[in-house]
């Protein structure tokens, strides 16, 4: 039987997060957030594509059914009802 002290428990436990820690922007999500409240009209649309770098971006209305999957590399618009920007975000 081998005895493990509180050095050799501490070596088994994963780093603790600090809060508030920011995950990766592996969507281009930060070069894009002054379109936040823009109406997402087609050039702004097309603003927005150019502006992140992406060619994967789902465009979310209230209602509007999306898969569950998460992808890192998609950015993920989130419109009001009116077709605002409310906020965007990877996944």
């Amino acid at each position: 039987m081998v005895a493990f002290g509180p050095a050799d428990d501490m070596a088994q436990r994963p780093a603790p997060q600090k809060q508030g820690t920011r995950q990766p922007d592996t969507c281009g999500s930060h070069t894009v957030t002054r379109f936040v409240g823009s109406d997402a009209t087609p050039s702004v649309r097309h603003a927005i594509t150019v502006a992140s770098g992406q060619e994967q971006i789902r465009w979310i209305k209230p209602g509007t059914a999306v898969t569950q999957d998460f992808r890192a590399d998609r950015l993920n618009v989130i419109l009001d009802q009116a077709g605002r920007i409310l906020t965007m975000r990877c996944g």
